[in-house]
């Protein structure tokens, strides 16, 4: 099995920065960096290349008790050198063989590793094929030069093989010849050409198979079969609960071993890209910490033209086929609508939102339409483009950021645009050339084309408001800090009509928000739009037909440095970082949270075992538990300078609480935990794990610990300020146990 994680999925980056390289199959620049092609699909033993339908098409991978050929191709440059794969394995005299667009792979059935076939002097001498043809006329295909005795070889082609030995050409076979601009030379194994200064392969690996294909000696008809590509099996990763008497720590194995009624993976916790490290390194990679969905990007403005054969382009998940959930993110406007490739055009809004969302010239509506569409999910799994299934799409994200300069910023309009063309938008704003109300009504207009747009294509499909943040308070100085959301449910309540907005369940189905804060105003923010949700019937006017079903996700979770204030974070600080946001999430109301983004939590890292510990020990806790509490019951900025001492969440689920304990003395505080059992016919299940996943196992009683303060702390506005608290402890126990702690820590706090 190949070292394959060792690849990153460039093409996420690419598109992210606005780039879309077009693919070329086949005659590819020998030696360039080894990267699969965009429409190719990592698997776990190799790779798959999908011909032009998406779905069929041939695989190279080491197949157990055969061929090596996928470690041979990885290892050697594969789509880079020999381009893709154009045929499956079969046998033949003792040898396995597989065609590629440039070259013939072969491999003894007898031992040994993979090498390349002599493919032309098999094509000139190898029988039996059939009756003998001339050189000249097996040759002069395509223009590449005849067989000859005594060949020459062009000095930079001889250049180019003397540096790269792994090629292994084998010996010439031809003169070179000069033709349209190319320089050519045949060798025994492959066909090497000079374009434009550049050497490369040639097709040869095409050309053997128009002349043997269905010839039984050479290439029988059942190696030119296309393959359907399936997502196979892939482990879910972390569990939590099963058995009394698993081992302690079974991460990632198939039964886990703490407290609960429940097992298998949470459907709440996800990421964002988690296509970034490749499809194998991906699915491993959150496996790993426990995660069952990935937040991909659909980034429109890189279309030329609405075209439905190019949507498939625009995707980060590509090449990411996966038996996971991928949540759709919608954003950026295309030249052909109103915007344009790079920022500021991008974040214009399109053309055509005043008109209906079927209207041919409403380029959002169709935009929307047809990636829904070819992204519906079909029976057995699968969809029209072959690509992942996709029921969850959000469109835009971050609308609420209001200046270009901040971070994040996505969503312009016409004033801005004034502003953005005079200024870069780094200088002050004039007359005009900023009105958020403008702005606000853009983006709302949009979410209502999106969801008629979705609905039509899939009925079943749930649209998610665009994600909210916390903003500057250039962007919003209200005292709640949800003007946007405020302005949207204005917006619901002046719908005229009525039965249209209730049929369409006020257009949409659930919040997003990206919160880069502290655990605290996580709890804050996240509680803020719970009770919204719950007040949505009165705020709207109408009663909401999706009442209590709404959800509030966390779609970007992630601790960021901020200079500005001098704050800066190690993976140390992370872990205890997301273990405490994860918790003050579901203890405000979240029903799912995203670690942003996957590749900032290795799984080696301290980052990675605080996020594997906040997912193990926080699965299956139950959302909006009646019971779930937070002590001190604190929130809001002020508490990163006001309150000192310990903090506690408790989160219940089915026959078990977790329970979530750091420190916000600005010194250690040593704390006894006391576990009493109130049914002595149960088992009482202790597990406790520290921010590095270091876990013990306990019994009723007393243990003691001291919990370390904040790491990282810093001075502001003329005070000592910590985002994060120390000292963090996650314990989960069954729910005939009783947890007290002294210190006590009060219900409330005095600031």
């Amino acid at each position: 099995m190949p070292a394959i994680n060792r690849r990153r999925f460039l093409r996420a980056t690419a598109l992210a920065a606005g780039g879309l390289a077009p693919a070329v199959m086949g005659r590819i620049v020998l030696g360039a960096q080894q990267t699969l092609p965009p429409n190719a699909i990592e698997t776990d033993d190799g790779a798959f290349f999908p011909s032009s339908d998406g779905i069929t098409g041939f695989h190279v991978r080491d197949l157990p008790g055969g061929p090596s050929f996928w470690s041979f191709y990885d290892a050697a440059g594969g789509h880079s050198w020999y381009g893709p794969p154009i045929s499956r394995v079969w046998e033949y005299a003792g040898n396995w063989y597989q065609l590629f667009a440039c070259a013939l792979f072969a491999q003894s059935k007898q031992g040994g590793g993979s090498g390349l076939a002599p493919i032309v002097d098999l094509i000139v001498d190898g029988p039996p094929v059939s009756s003998r043809f001339s050189n000249a006329t097996k040759l002069e295909f395509d223009g590449w030069p005849r067989y000859g005795s005594g060949p020459r070889v062009y000095g930079p082609i001889q250049a180019f093989v003397a540096s790269r030995p792994a090629l292994q050409t084998g010996a010439a076979r031809s003169d070179p010849r000069s033709a349209s601009g190319h320089v050519r030379n045949l060798f025994a194994n492959v066909g090497l050409e000079q374009v434009g200064g550049i050497v490369r392969l040639g097709v040869l690996g095409q050309r053997y198979r128009a002349y043997f294909e269905g010839q039984p000696s050479r290439l029988p008809a059942t190696a030119t079969a296309p393959e359907r590509f399936s997502v196979g099996a892939q482990p879910e990763g972390v569990a939590v609960s099963a058995p009394v008497g698993t081992p302690v720590g079974a991460l990632g194995s198939a039964s886990g071993d703490l407290a609960g009624l429940t097992e298998g993976l949470d459907r709440g916790f996800g990421c964002t890209l988690g296509s970034e490290p490749g499809r194998a390194g991906g699915v491993a990679h959150m496996n790993g910490l426990g995660l069952s969905w990935s937040r991909e990007q659909f980034l429109w403005n890189t279309l030329k033209g609405y075209s439905p054969a190019a949507l498939p382009t625009i995707a980060t998940d590509r090449n990411f086929r996966v038996a996971k959930e991928i949540v759709g993110l919608l954003q950026f406007t295309p030249a052909y609508a109103g915007g344009g490739l790079y920022a500021p055009a991008k974040y214009n809004p399109p053309q055509g939102l005043h008109l209906p969302a079927g209207h041919s010239l409403n380029h959002y509506g169709r935009f929307v339409h047809g990636i829904v569409e070819s992204r519906k999910p079909l029976a057995g799994g699968s969809t029209a483009s072959g690509l992942n299934p996709i029921s969850r799409w959000i469109p835009w994200n971050e609308p609420d950021i209001c200046l270009p300069r901040m971070p994040g910023y996505a969503w312009g309009g016409v004033p801005h645009a004034r502003w953005v063309n005079r200024t870069g938008g780094s200088g002050s704003a004039g007359a005009g050339e900023l009105d958020e109300a403008g702005r606000r009504q853009r983006l709302y207009r949009l979410v209502q084309v999106a969801y008629d747009s979705m609905t039509a294509a899939d009925p079943t499909a749930r649209l998610i408001f665009p994600s909210l943040s916390l903003v500057d308070t250039t962007c919003d100085n209200s005292d709640r800090r949800m003007a946007f959301w405020d302005g949207w449910i204005a917006f619901l309540a002046g719908q005229r009509n009525r039965q249209a907005l209730v049929r369409s369940s006020f257009f949409f189905h659930d919040v997003s928000l990206t919160l880069h804060k502290e655990p605290e105003r996580v709890a804050e923010i996240v509680g803020r739009y719970r009770t919204a949700l719950d007040n949505l019937s009165a705020a709207v006017g109408e009663q909401d037909p999706l009442a209590e079903q709404r959800k509030i996700i966390l779609m970007e979770l992630g601790l960021q440095d901020d200079p500005g204030l001098g704050a800066y974070f190690d993976d140390e600080d992370v872990a205890h970082f997301i273990i405490q946001a994860v918790a003050n999430a579901f203890v405000a109301g979240a029903d799912e949270v995203a670690f942003h983004k996957l590749v900032d939590y290795p799984l080696s890292s301290l980052a990675g075992k605080g996020a594997r510990t906040a997912v193990r020990y926080m699965s299956h806790v139950t959302r909006q538990h009646p019971d779930r509490g937070k002590w001190p019951n604190i929130s809001g900025e002020r508490v990163a300078n006001a309150y000192f001492g310990p903090v506690r969440i408790d989160l219940p689920g089915p026959g078990f609480v977790t329970s979530v304990i750091y420190n916000r003395e600005r010194q250690p505080l040593d704390m006894t935990l006391t576990f009493n059992s109130t049914d002595s016919a149960a088992d009482p299940v202790i597990h406790l794990a520290d921010h590095a996943g270091r876990e013990r196992k306990l019994e009723p009683g007393v243990f003691r610990l001291t919990l370390q303060p904040p790491r990282s702390t810093f001075n502001a506005y003329g005070k000592n300020w910590a985002w994060v608290g120390g000292g963090t402890h996650v314990v989960r126990y069954s729910d005939s146990v009783e947890l007290s702690t002294d210190p006590v820590i009060p219900e409330t706090a005095d600031f």
